[in-house]
């Protein structure tokens, strides 16, 4: 038994926001969901099953252990490791039926070396690094590449990516600099008479804004209902997927000047009560959300102040009409967004994903789908 706290998943949610991101889209468009971390702390498989249910292409992943969940439980669209693997995962991927991402010379080999001695074919997709300097092969040793896989027969590549640092902003120069960089790489790949069948290149932010979007998207972030900008609010509408809920346990009266939790960090400038409630940093709620976090209870906004511990954190409840020990908390989320991920995470100096995947870990989840 633990003290109340859950996490509401909304799938149905999930699936509106889905479906409010292909409007962006081209026609026959092609969708691969990235569900890696436990799809963002949602819940890996409950996630990829309700997706499941909608017209995708596949899912994006990271690790072995993640597409075996997938397989296992009978679903068998394809599955991109966007990241790249390991040398020891391949007989795992060939088995799993996961499409490699080649991000370097080394992944190449390994790739290739595996095919080789086994005497089979594996399509695979090639990750450019166009210049945000994270996964893929540099862009200046694509034509060593390209050399490399006319002598590689039981190698296809089926699929050409990047990654953009700042796709919600594409006027920004690096976004423009990008965008060039894959073109080229694509016009390098057709003049030796390589066609990849998949282009891709746009996350939530790049589905939302870049006027391009290739023929297969990767939205991610705003699946879970945020915005990969505040801007983003003017053009798409998104529903919360992740709400967190608790209670309050105790209620404690302050006189004017009297301190409350660690630090002290809180010192009452007049009459105050406040309403602990049972979650912490040791749940995935983030200490610096102290004294400038906020929630939800009894139809209003209440501020968190003085330090988040571990398991419980202060809420001050004095402007509440009547407030009782077991009264609702909502800490995030909400049915009508009362709790906004990004704003929430703006206060923490941080960004949304990290609250999901943190409060995703320890929680336990209830799972809404009417």
């Amino acid at each position: 038994m633990i003290w109340y706290k859950k996490l509401e998943i909304n799938l149905k949610n999930l699936k509106k926001n889905l479906r409010a991101l292909k409007k962006f889209l081209p026609k026959n468009t092609k969708i691969l969901p990235v569900i890696k971390c436990d799809a963002y702390g949602h819940g890996l498989l409950e996630v990829a099953k309700a997706l499941s249910e909608e017209e995708i292409f596949g899912f994006g992943l990271s690790e072995p252990e993640e597409a075996l969940t997938l397989r296992k439980n009978r679903l068998s669209q394809p599955i991109l490791f966007l990241s790249g693997f390991e040398k020891d995962w391949l007989p795992e991927m060939y088995n799993l039926k996961v499409t490699p991402v080649v991000t370097n010379f080394n992944t190449f080999e390994w790739l290739n070396e595996f095919v080789k001695k086994r005497n089979i074919k594996w399509e695979f997709h090639l990750k450019v690094d166009t210049g945000m300097h994270r996964f893929g092969l540099n862009f200046s040793e694509l034509a060593q590449f390209i050399e490399k896989l006319k002598n590689f027969p039981f190698l296809k590549l089926t699929g050409l990516m990047t990654h953009f640092s700042c796709a919600e902003n594409p006027e920004h120069e690096l976004t423009q600099f990008q965008l060039k960089r894959l073109k080229e790489a694509l016009e390098k790949l057709k003049n030796n008479k390589i066609i990849p069948k998949y282009v891709h290149f746009a996350n939530s932010g790049g589905i939302i804004f870049l006027p391009e979007k290739g023929n297969l998207v990767r939205p991610g972030i705003s699946l879970y209902g945020s915005y990969p900008t505040f801007k983003a609010r003017e053009l798409i509408k998104l529903h919360p997927v992740m709400t967190l809920k608790s209670r309050i346990v105790e209620i404690k009266r302050l006189k004017k000047g009297e301190y409350a939790g660690y630090g002290p960090n809180f010192k009452a400038k007049k009459t105050t009560l406040l309403g602990l409630v049972p979650v912490g940093y040791g749940d995935g709620y983030l200490r610096s959300l102290s004294n400038r976090g906020f929630a939800w209870c009894k139809g209003k906004k209440v501020a968190v102040v003085g330090n988040v511990s571990m398991k419980v954190l202060y809420l001050d409840i004095t402007e509440l009409e009547s407030p009782q020990i077991g009264d609702e908390v909502i800490l995030l989320g909400g049915e009508n967004e009362e709790v906004p991920a990004d704003e929430l995470a703006s206060l923490a100096g941080t960004i949304s994903y990290e609250l999901f995947c943190n409060l995703g870990k320890s929680i336990p989840r209830e799972y809404i789908n009417a």
